[in-house]
């Protein structure tokens, strides 16, 4: 009988002290494992701090330097002086202009976004050499809602590709402009 007695409590004493122990210490092995597998990336990215501070400062500092906004005291202005922009960057690309539509004007928090539809025509290599002026143009434009359609046409003996392609481009017109001629 004493030997069950002794074999309940060992039994309980397992069960109320060594078990959680035992618990508590796999628990704390698998934090530690995770610490330290983290441990070699923070590092790096603590390594990777003034590099990336110093990235910040100069790209703020050419932030501040570069125009991000359409020229023109309205909206009217603006569209004309960003369809002039197109103009330009499709006769330097060699694209032909169909034609270029406005499109309505749209407050986007404290800018106004001014829209073309422009319809062109030319061959891919002057399509993308367009596309990746706009892109990269100052102020930046966003190209939206691109459709692009080929056609074969007959040049003497040899058939030549021309594309044709459509799309939206927008800029955005500070506010300020207009709110700060009202009386």
């Amino acid at each position: 009988m004493a030997a069950l007695l002794l074999v309940l409590v060992l039994a309980a004493a397992y069960l109320l002290v060594a078990a959680p122990l035992i618990g508590l210490y796999r628990e704390r092995t698998a934090v530690l494992d995770d610490r330290l597998m983290l441990a070699p990336r923070l590092r790096a990215a603590a390594a990777a701090v003034p590099a990336l501070r110093a990235r910040l400062a100069a790209l703020a500092a050419g932030a501040g330097a570069r125009k991000i906004t359409l020229d023109g005291a309205s909206d009217a202005i603006a569209s004309a002086n960003l369809e002039s922009r197109i103009d330009a960057l499709a006769a330097a690309s060699g694209a032909n202009v169909g034609s270029t539509e406005s499109l309505p004007a749209k407050a986007v928090g404290p800018y106004r976004r001014i829209g073309l539809r422009v319809v062109l025509s030319g061959g891919y290599q002057t399509l993308v050499k367009l596309l990746a002026a706009l892109e990269g143009s100052s102020p930046p434009l966003v190209i939206d809602d691109l459709q692009i359609h080929g056609m074969v046409l007959p040049r003497g003996r040899q058939n030549r590709l021309a594309l044709n392609a459509s799309f939206n481009v927008y800029g955005f017109r500070s506010r300020t402009t207009e709110a700060s001629k009202k009386p």
